[in-house]
């Protein structure tokens, strides 16, 4: 009888589980029951006590344990299973940050590369944003610069960066 009814549990939870990953893929984001935070609403939620049904149910059932162990490692299954829905959320709410650009006046003082030349413009890598890119400067006291040479970003005016 016990088994049953975590049987039920567990294909409940688990049919509920595969209804929202579908609907999540194809239709986009139609669930707004989770705070994308780090408090505890993220964590009991709908979605939380699912995957907690999940984790719990199948243990359970496969178990097929009836004694007050069997039910302190079901518990501790569905909250490591609550734990690591926490975990995703917490990591795709890292990777949906967006990315805001640096202002030119940010760059002030930092160093970069020089690339390419052609009279007194070079093209220079830099980091920007975490990520090396190319932009086109100019030397400031009309000094001479080799592919390689480390330069500094000292002014930026009019639209103009300038390196020495």
């Amino acid at each position: 009888m016990t088994s049953t009814i975590f049987l039920t549990v567990a294909i409940v939870a688990t049919a509920i589980f595969l209804v929202q990953f579908i609907v999540s893929i194809f239709f986009g984001d139609i669930d707004t029951d989770v705070d994308m935070d780090t408090d505890l609403g993220s964590v009991i939620s709908f979605k939380g006590l699912t995957h907690f049904c999940i984790g719990m149910g199948w243990y359970m059932y496969i178990s097929q344990g009836t004694d007050i162990s069997s039910y302190v490692v079901g518990i501790l299954v569905g909250l490591v299973f609550v734990l690591v829905l926490w975990f995703l959320y917490k990591k795709a709410w890292q990777l949906q940050n967006e990315n805001r650009p640096e202002k030119p006046e940010a760059l002030l003082g930092r160093e970069c590369t020089i690339y390419t030349q052609n009279g007194d413009r070079y093209v220079v890598q830099i980091a920007v944003n975490g990520a090396l890119r190319e932009m086109d400067v100019r030397s400031l006291e009309g000094r001479k610069y080799r592919t390689g040479d480390r330069a500094v970003i000292v002014r930026f005016e009019s639209g103009i960066m300038y390196i020495q």
